[in-house]
């Protein structure tokens, strides 16, 4: 927490660009309706995270869910860095609605060239 606040002064001081996204944990599953853009929502224990949810990039409104469990395929992984900026891996690529493709890598969405943006 400490971190993301640190974040987000040095990105107002224009040290540090602003990263697109920041992390947050939760041990329940947050309604559709409160997810916030640029927020990754990690859901379930840190030892053992269950899944990530968070608004697509593509600006389309739609929420993501991504399972982070060891035992599930698909699944991603996530780590964070200390400004709480977080990284997914792999990357995240949906074939409906928006039809985007992209890394989450420190805080930064980089589009893939086969993105439909």
């Amino acid at each position: 927490m400490l971190g993301a606040l640190l974040a987000k002064a040095l990105s107002w001081s224009r040290l540090l660009a602003k990263p697109d996204f920041l992390i947050c944990r939760a041990t329940e599953m947050p309604p559709r309706e409160i997810l916030e853009a640029g927020v990754l929502v990690v859901v379930g224990p840190k030892r053992n995270p269950k899944w990530a949810t968070f608004l697509c990039p593509s600006g389309c409104g739609m929420p993501l869910l991504l399972s982070l469990s060891q035992t599930r395929r698909p699944r991603w992984s996530v780590a964070s860095d200390w400004l709480g900026r977080p990284s997914l891996s792999p990357s995240v690529r949906r074939t409906d609605g928006c039809r985007c493709h992209f890394w989450l890598r420190r805080g930064s969405v980089d589009w893939c060239a086969d993105t439909g943006r």
